[in-house]
């Protein structure tokens, strides 16, 4: 669902959040913290990402901003802050796994099959910008709308289930639910410059089973 954070955003022009992240680097704390309002739900969003650890996401995350926090005066304004932070959160991840008795040569689980050392913070940091993009588009859907999404592809429930969980008929969810719900993410997608193809396979054929 999307968040305040991403009202802040559209409230605040180019000029204006660079005039923030030049007082950042000179350790400015009330333009840090303006900043953490800017891009709280981004950082959450890259650690979630290179984590998938819903026990760990918290501590990742404040450690991450308390780490920013001390280290202000290094950041460099020319450079995009997000790239930055998801440096951060990435070291952080490490240390997590490092101490962590439930990993397997000092890196956890990843679902998505990506080695953590074979993503950048750039390349996190720009995955963290289509979820929020994404976040912030499923949260004009309607709520039933939301549930389908979230039931089908993202706790990836059949849709013998999904149709079962809503209450409606199987045919009404493949026919009528899962395409309307798609076009209107296509379009928000596409208005925000998000690839809809990127984030959504193509869907049909045995994937829509």
């Amino acid at each position: 669902v999307a968040s305040g954070d991403s009202v802040v955003s559209r409230c605040m022009n180019d000029q204006d959040e660079q005039k923030l992240l030049r007082a950042v680097g000179q350790g400015d704390e009330p333009a840090f913290e303006e900043i953490y309002r800017l891009y709280a739900e981004k950082v959450r969003l890259a650690a979630w990402r290179v984590s998938h650890r819903a026990d760990w996401l918290d501590e990742i995350v404040n450690e991450a901003w308390y780490r920013a926090f001390q280290n202000r005066k290094s950041y460099n304004a020319s450079k995009p802050f997000l790239y930055w932070m998801a440096g951060i959160v990435q070291n952080v991840y490490r240390e997590h796994c490092r101490k962590s008795p439930l990993t397997l040569s000092g890196r956890g689980p990843d679902p998505t099959g990506t080695r953590l050392d074979e993503v950048t913070p750039e390349q996190l940091a720009d995955e963290a910008e289509t979820l929020s993009g994404l976040n912030d588009c499923v949260g004009r859907l309607s709520r039933a709308d939301q549930a389908l999404v979230r039931l089908r592809f993202f706790d990836n429930k059949t849709l013998r289930d999904v149709a079962s969980e809503l209450g409606v008929p199987e045919s009404t969810v493949r026919e009528k639910s899962i395409p309307a719900v798609l076009e209107a993410l296509k379009r928000c997608l596409t208005a925000k410059g998000l690839r809809f193809s990127h984030i959504f396979p193509a869907q049909g054929g045995d994937e829509m089973q």
